[in-house]
């Protein structure tokens, strides 16, 4: 376990202890895996440590897994459905252009829909 401020926590991280606010009210239970959502709310209630389980290194680990897996996934079927064009350098952009935004929807889904 270590504590981190909160400016360091990072979606998919494992809470080691429960995080309350300051008066008390249960945030969010230890075991929880963290979202873009839970960092908003602790950031609202003025939370600026939590404790999280595992080290450094295994947790930004983890996280950079799970963000590679997504980009791999949606570059690979954007490939498919843009290989007639590649060579097109408009083309290439609007591609690029395309990743990004389907990366920057896949980061928000996944953060509005697990639990706060």
């Amino acid at each position: 376990m270590i504590n981190l401020n909160i400016e360091d926590i990072k979606p998919g991280m494992i809470l080691a202890q429960p995080v309350r606010n300051r008066q008390g009210v249960l945030l969010l239970e230890a075991g929880a895996r963290i979202t873009n959502k839970n960092i908003r709310i602790f950031k609202s209630w003025g939370i600026n440590e939590i404790a999280i389980k595992g080290d450094r290194s295994v947790s930004k680990d983890a996280v950079g897994d799970t963000e590679s897996r997504g980009k791999e996934s949606i570059e690979k079927q954007l490939k498919e459905k843009f290989s007639d064009v590649l060579d097109d350098p408009v083309m290439v952009e609007i591609f690029n252009a395309a990743s990004i935004r389907l990366m920057q929807d896949l980061q928000n889904s996944e953060s509005d829909h697990e639990p706060s």
